[in-house]
């Protein structure tokens, strides 16, 4: 008797990545916007901490997707904005580049 494999459809994620490159001192700035029906809203990020899940919502449509923790969130931005960095033929962010979400603070050894 063979098993079969439950296939699940992978989750779609209704959020749009904008990234703006500063030549100047070589980072990138990204906004993460709600996709549902051309919304266009930048999201609220609702975590308790780093290690913790991430949630993410719209200000119109409420509750959007989570990611397991911070580090899953960032790398999911990163990528979405490399793509957008390479059909534009610019520079890519690399990866396990510092990020800051929201209003957080720089730790000191994170500033260049």
């Amino acid at each position: 008797m063979r098993s079969l494999r439950k296939f699940s459809r992978p989750q779609q994620i209704c959020l749009k990545i904008e990234v703006r490159t500063n030549d100047i001192d070589a980072t990138f700035e990204t906004d993460v916007c709600c996709a549902l029906s051309r919304c266009g809203k930048t999201v609220d990020i609702d975590s308790q901490g780093p290690t913790t899940v991430q949630n993410v919502f719209c200000p119109e449509h409420g509750f959007l997707t989570s990611f397991p923790h911070r580090a899953a969130l960032g790398e999911f931005i990163r990528t979405s904005a490399n793509k957008i960095l390479a059909m534009n033929g610019q520079l890519l962010i690399e990866e396990g580049a510092a990020f800051l979400v929201g209003s957080e603070q720089p730790k000191p050894q994170s500033i260049h």
